[in-house]
């Protein structure tokens, strides 16, 4: 991410009294202190500091609530918990810890009056876009607060917020989701004034219940904003999207327009950029990045991608709906930094890897290749599997195959539960693992320049094809 100016990055001090607790969480406050000075959260006891609320978490190997009294001994002020336990701090004890962290979340978010609170849904794109809102918004010079990573769930979005520091001007909220209900319940915590939504794609399709179920999960974000407040929408990739789902653009649009009524709306789609909110046509992505037109001229976001084209556009747009002028916000994405394993330039000697390799769905693997694609020189993807997608697991890697085919890359498909990209790409090779993923790549390689793609799921671990091969001599 983009260093961001001077704060205290200290989470904001409140007081927390017993009576606000028990209303906002129907739970019960068991201690003799009927209020305590909280400062920001944790749900690891290891990360507990004085002042911190801590969260007993049960995990599938791991209870929090056996952690208590190490936390209490480190300085916890409050302990979230299922049950009373004798500890010599207040416990407020809830049916649902995670459901109590959020609503107490949401209470330092309404207490934090001075600072522009800015949420970010989306299908893809919703790290790298929050680090370019972010980015856009340090240019002005003032604080900036925004979601570490990807901690956008039901646990790190409250841990987010009440590490918000008092003295932040603006704070970018990163919301996941992958099932319906969850964007909108992280949205009434963050209560946010501005809000964009990444993309639409496909993703999660088994927990959404199809792709129109993620255009309406994501949306969720949008009636979550007040009246009139700047809404904006990311159409990129949509019209395949829709043609590979059995709806339109029109049908889809359509739904956004309903969930952002009354809302200042703003879409964003594949070829032009709105000329009303300071954006101006928009030229081809480069080597070295993207171009961005603005009012206030063309900047380069050192970013890979068409997609990314899309995402400045929107964070620039997003930031000066947020107050952010427009100068500022352009010197703030051109000091963008991209974001560790989402299509990162590693060099390897005299070749280039595209480190993709956080997390990949259909729409995003396709926005890999083509960026691949309008590289110069030789090419060659290394692709595994992709996630959650239900019935339409097959589909989706065949779909993908078949992307590689069309433009002309040499596709490596890493582990079984990806073959059927072959089934699309029928010249793609198909390797066990990681360890035979490097040795065929080396083979490969030396025999001219390369720039290479690296992606797949999370759980496939091809960060281990990337360390591998940059662990050692390029050929």
């Amino acid at each position: 991410m983009t260093p961001q100016p001077a704060s205290s990055t200290i989470p904001a001090i409140w007081d927390l009294d017993a009576a606000t607790a028990e209303r906002l969480t129907a739970g019960r406050w068991v201690g003799v202190t009927r209020s305590v000075r909280v400062q920001g959260a944790a749900v690891d006891s290891r990360a507990v500091t004085g002042g911190m609320i801590f969260a007993c978490i049960r995990g599938e190997r791991v209870d929090g609530h056996d952690f208590a009294a190490v936390a209490a001994g480190a300085g916890a002020a409050l302990i979230l918990a299922n049950r009373a336990l004798d500890l010599p701090v207040p416990v407020l004890v809830v049916r649902d810890v995670a459901a109590a962290l959020l609503a107490l979340a949401g209470e330092l978010r309404q207490r934090l009056t001075a600072c522009t609170w800015i949420g970010v849904a989306g299908s893809n794109g919703k790290t790298t876009t929050k680090g370019l809102i972010a980015a856009a918004c340090a240019g002005a010079g003032l604080p900036v607060h925004a979601t570490r990573g990807n901690l956008n769930n039901h646990l790190g979005v409250p841990l987010t917020i009440l590490a918000t520091p008092a003295d932040a001007r603006w704070a970018v909220i990163e919301l996941g989701a992958n099932h319906p209900g969850e964007v909108a319940t992280l949205a009434r915590a963050c209560a946010p004034q501005v809000g964009c939504v990444t993309s639409l794609g496909p993703e999660h399709l088994e927990g959404f219940g199809g792709f129109l179920g993620v255009v309406d999960s994501e949306c969720e974000l949008l009636p979550a904003l007040p009246l009139a407040a700047p809404a904006c929408v990311g159409l990129h990739g949509l019209a395949d999207h829709c043609a590979d789902h059995g709806t339109t653009v029109e049908a889809v649009v359509a739904r956004i327009r309903a969930a952002a009524a009354g809302r200042d709306l703003t879409l964003f789609d594949d070829a032009t950029r709105p000329t009303g909110h300071g954006l101006i046509p928009v030229g081809a992505e480069t080597p070295d990045g993207v171009r961005l037109g603005t009012s206030v001229g063309a900047v380069l976001v050192p970013l890979l991608g068409a997609h990314n084209r899309a995402n400045a556009a929107l964070a620039f747009r997003v930031a000066c709906a947020a107050g952010v002028p427009a100068v500022d916000a352009a010197r703030g994405l051109a000091a963008m930094v991209p974001v560790a394993g989402r299509l990162v330039p590693t060099p390897w000697g005299r070749h280039l890897i595209l480190d993709d390799t956080y997390n990949a769905n259909p729409a995003s693997m396709i926005v890999g290749l083509r960026t691949l694609a309008s590289l110069p020189g030789a090419k060659l993807a290394v692709l595994g599997a992709m996630g959650e997608l239900g019935a339409d697991s097959a589909a989706g890697h065949r779909r993908v195959g078949a992307e590689a085919a069309a433009l002309g890359i040499p596709l490596v498909v890493v582990g079984e539960a990806a073959s059927a990209m072959l089934d699309g790409c029928p010249g793609a090779l198909l390797v066990t693992d990681t360890a035979a993923a490097i040795s065929v790549v080396r083979a490969r390689l030396a025999t001219a320049t390369h720039t290479l793609l690296v992606k797949a799921s999370r759980s496939q671990r091809l960060e281990r094809v990337v360390a591998g091969l940059t662990a050692t001599e390029a050929p």
